[in-house]
């Protein structure tokens, strides 16, 4: 087909294009879906084969692409365009021509080549007329793929010895059809489609040099070429791929003979290279090919066009900012930068990018802030304002604003206010406005003079009056919403009086005082002047918000705070009550109220405003965040430390009975609390708090009585009454049976509660006391050792603490059975002893209580527990560590009751017994030899009279 060049073998091998740019050879390989074979059945031709009937093959063949390409132009000229249809099509008129192509070539008869060519170009044509589509019809990529098919059949039309014409001209289809696909993004559809053209270049790079003409075509192909297989490979990241294609694209060789045209087009693939290796960070490459691209640009070649002057300062633009980027690398890339620039403000003064670029290069090299307004002002007065640049210009003035906030805003002023204000665009304009008060947001306007920003803001705020166009209420809001942010920050800061004037601009700034920002900002305005002490201008500010939100309940709150200040209590009370039945009333008001009377150590107010919020809980309002059990704990305390120096006890005493009544109605009041979702949800009173109300009740009736004369009080008498109420011992009982469901239905029970955790365990613990508790003043004794056995069904150590409470309930219970206490006690020194490092000294202090208990309700039966510490005595773990006083405590004890059965009672059995545990307990403390001499003499007394007592029976 074309003149051949000494290549590999599979260079030499017949191939065709694919719909996704592949290049196959003929040899029988599988495809994939868009890849057909070109050895087909159908193409297979013998030697003897008659010429006429491939002919008639061949014939057959093109009134089968003349009927796909005649239904695909009926489909182009439908809407809505059906894109999958035309696809198939394309991919079976493509299958038909590789045959056709493959007919030709084995049988050499191209007598139909005129025909598929005039096919190929109307089909080549059909994809100009698609350019005229919209992109919302999906011809993106439907373009690049009718020149590929269009393409494949021009080629098939191309004879066996094709004129250098054609040769040419095909290659720069090739081209054509690859910056089609790049185009559309498909980089590697392109890089398939140019280099499956290889045979077509070596068949153009081996034409004989001919006309100048000739030469002209053959350059601008191959530089052209060249060109777009560079971006491909590039794109594709085959990066020595695209450098071996500029090289090829560069040769003077070609470069002699190209015109404007084509030297436009190798500096766009430049410029689009570089661009794109900036966008991704590869620094380096992006400026070799932006150099490049300015080279060629202006290499003796006059940029006379705007389209150049354009590709030339995005050039100049793009290249002095990686230059900036490399100054981290080598400090010489800022005069670099500064040449870029400057190279660009030559070919257009008014370029707002580079404007920007050498800006950024001025704060590079420290200039100072003149220099800059040098730059800055007459760029802003001598800029053409476009949809494209405004932006640009908005960014230049926030860039000066990191250098000096008011030359900024003097330089936005002067481009509202003399370039956008005549051209009347109200968008622009609002643009310009919003972007002014964002530089006020800037870090640098904070050590401003707050007098020079309100100067500038006023500035604004007479725009619509001088120049009568009216600014959005959007973009007031936006404003507005700047303003009050910045007096938040500096309210944050403690900066009141920065603060109160931000708010006051922001207040001007509202497009109608009538709604409640108006209100807010004056509260704001009052509480900036309520931290700097000027009381008088916070009660200016006040009155005003009443203006605009009469009887709100915020509005009173400062009062309230005005008054505390001023020390005036009964106008505070008086603000308190207003607020709480004032419009927009919120729980947090209280409890904030509560806070600042804290703070201020005002307890008459604190006690007020804790009466009004238990006021609003007994009423069934919700005050978030405050516990009520808390909020009466605090009442109790306040009210009965004032009773020492307070005339009215009587009153004050009535409170605190009160208090306490309405604590022990908590367990059947559901508090509303709120969980981490933002949720009402409904709990229980904590039992703990109940146990601090009934122990404190029961002190302070204690206390009542021990001041009064007679030793009784009726104040008391219900303290008393509220702390032992049968019927709250049985709602604790209640309670935990509760709890206990609770557990059970959560799949949580005592049985297991390996995973529950440490916080599981406490609450256990906790519920088991609580139980015990009750049960003990319900004075249940037969239903306390079912309590305990429910601990061996723990998986977890019970703390001896537990046990130690218990027994201790016990003790203070006159009414208790000896048996109860003796089997507490045991447990809870087996407790004790489970431990790894046991506490002897607690183990005996606890063995002390059960030796008294015991032996008042039976000494023959406390006899055993002697034996039992004898034993725990002896054991290693546990020599050294018993105290020795307790020691002696159980050797005297011992010889004691010994003693008294010798003596009183006549037993002298029980007395040997006893008195020789006694002497066991010598040995373990020190002097006991002296001691166990000293007993041996009455010992021996009691033996004689016990063996004439056996010799008597």
């Amino acid at each position: 087909m074309f003149k051949k060049t000494n290549k590999s073998t599979d260079s030499e091998a017949p191939f065709f294009l694919t719909l996704d740019g592949k290049r196959v050879s003929t040899s029988p390989t599988s495809s994939e879906d868009i890849t057909f074979p070109l050895n087909s059945g159908d193409a297979h031709i013998s030697e003897n084969a008659d010429p006429k009937a491939i002919g008639t093959r061949l014939k057959k063949q093109l009134e089968v692409i003349s009927a796909l390409v005649k239904d695909v132009h009926e489909k182009i000229n439908k809407n809505p365009l059906d894109t999958k249809f035309i696809q198939d099509s394309l991919k079976e008129i493509l299958r038909s021509v590789e045959q056709f192509m493959n007919l030709q070539k084995v049988a050499q008869n191209f007598e139909l080549s005129d025909e598929i060519d005039e096919i190929g170009v109307g089909l080549w044509n059909s994809s100009i007329a698609l350019k005229t589509i919209s992109d919302s019809r999906g011809t993106d990529e439907l373009i690049p793929l009718f020149r590929q098919v269009g393409f494949a059949m021009i080629r098939a039309g191309v004879s066996e010895d094709p004129e250098k014409k054609s040769t040419v001209k095909l290659l720069a289809l090739a081209s054509k059809v690859g910056k089609a696909w790049l185009d559309c993004g498909r980089s590697d559809q392109a890089d398939d489609v140019l280099r499956s053209a290889n045979e077509i270049e070596d068949s153009v790079l081996s034409l004989q040099d001919g006309t100048a003409k000739e030469q002209h075509s053959k350059a601008a192909a191959l530089l052209v070429y060249y060109a777009y297989r560079a971006e491909a490979a590039w794109k594709l990241a085959n990066v020595h791929v695209a450098n071996l294609m500029f090289q090829h694209a560069t040769d003077k060789n070609y470069l002699e003979y190209v015109t404007t045209k084509e030297i436009d087009i190798l500096c766009q693939v430049c410029f689009t290279v570089g661009n794109q290796a900036s966008r991704e960070g590869k620094t380096n490459d992006a400026i070799k090919w932006l150099r490049k691209c300015h080279e060629l640009l202006t290499d003796g070649t006059p940029v006379s066009n705007s389209e150049r002057t354009k590709l030339l300062t995005n050039t100049l633009n793009i290249l002095a900012n990686c230059y900036l980027k490399n100054i981290v690398y080598d400090e010489s890339n800022l005069d670099l930068a500064e040449n870029a620039v400057n190279l660009c403000l030559e070919e257009n003064p008014g370029n707002a990018l580079a404007t920007l670029l050498k800006l950024k290069i001025m704060k590079q090299k420290n200039f100072i802030p003149i220099q800059f307004e040098g730059v800055y002002f007459p760029f802003i007065r001598n800029s053409q304002v476009t949809k494209e640049n405004l932006k640009i210009l908005l960014n230049i003035t926030h860039f000066i604003s990191e250098i000096n906030v008011m030359t900024a805003l003097r330089g936005i002023d002067i481009l509202i206010e003399e370039k956008l204000a005549d051209m009347r665009n109200v968008s622009y304009i609002e643009k310009a406005i919003i972007s002014k008060f964002h530089m006020l947001e800037s870090g640098n306007s904070i050590n401003l003079e707050i007098n020079d920003i309100i100067c500038s803001i006023e500035v604004t705020l007479g725009f619509e009056q001088r120049h009568g166009i009216v600014i959005s209420h959007r973009t007031r809001i936006a404003c507005q919403l700047i303003l009050w942010q910045n007096g938040d920050r500096n309210y944050s800061n403690q900066d009141y009086e920065r603060a109160k004037k931000w708010y006051l601009m922001a207040y001007k700034w509202l497009s109608s005082t009538k709604n409640r920002n108006a209100a807010i900002l004056q509260r704001k305005i009052a509480l900036c002047c309520l931290e700097d002490d000027a009381l008088s201008d916070a009660i200016e500010a006040v009155h005003k918000a009443q203006l605009h939100e009469d009887n709100s309940s915020a509005n009173f709150y400062i009062l309230y705070h005005i008054a505390m200040e001023k020390r005036q209590n009964d106008q505070a009370i008086r603000y308190l009550s207003n607020m709480c039945n004032g419009n927009g009333f919120n729980g947090n008001m209280l409890a904030m109220a509560a806070h600042e009377a804290y703070k201020k150590g005002n307890k008459e107010i604190l006690i007020e405003t804790l009466q009004e919020i238990l006021k609003k809980h007994k009423n069934g309002e919700d005050i978030a965040n405050i516990n009520i059990s808390v909020l009466i704990r605090c009442l109790i305390r306040m009210t009965h430390n004032s009773l020492s120096s307070n005339a009215e006890k009587n009153s004050l005493k009535e409170c605190i009975c009160n208090y306490f009544e309405i604590a022990s109605t908590l367990n059947d009041t559901t508090i509303k609390d709120v969980n981490e979702t933002g949720i009402f949800q409904s709990k229980k009173a904590p039992l703990n708090d109940f146990e601090w109300f009934f122990k404190t009740a029961w002190n302070i009736a204690l206390g009542f009585c021990h001041q009064s004369d007679n030793g009784s009080d009726l104040y008391a008498v219900r303290l008393i009454e509220i702390s032992h109420k049968k019927e709250i011992l049985e709602q604790v009982l209640d309670k935990v049976e509760q709890y206990k469901k609770i557990k059970v239905s959560s799949k949580r029970k005592f049985e297991n509660i390996e995973n529950d955790g440490q916080s599981s365990q406490k609450d256990l613990m906790l519920v088991l006391l609580f139980e015990y508790e009750a049960k003990v003043k319900l004075g249940l004794w037969d239903k306390l050792q079912s309590v305990i056995n429910t601990t061996e069904a723990f998986d977890f150590e019970i703390p001896s603490k537990i046990f130690e409470r218990m027994v201790e309930l016990l003790i203070n219970e006159s009414d208790c059975p000896s048996t109860i206490i003796i089997s507490t006690l045991q447990i809870l020194l087996n407790s004790i002893m489970k431990h790894k490092q046991a506490d002897i000294e607690q183990f005996s202090r606890w063995f002390r209580m059960l030796i008294i208990t015991a032996m008042l309700k039976n000494k023959q039966s406390a006899a055993q527990y002697y034996v039992q510490v004898l034993d725990i005595l002896n054991q290693e773990c546990t020599k050294g560590k018993y105290p020795p006083d307790e020691i002696q405590w159980l050797m005297v004890n011992a010889w004691n009751c010994g003693i008294d059965y010798y003596s009183s009672a006549n037993d002298f059995v029980q007395a040997k017994k006893w008195c020789e545990t006694a002497i066991n307990f010598c040995q373990y403390i020190n002097n006991g030899m002296l001691y166990k001499e000293e007993m041996r003499k009455s010992y021996n007394e009691i033996i004689k009279n016990y063996d004439a007592s056996i010799v008597e029976v």
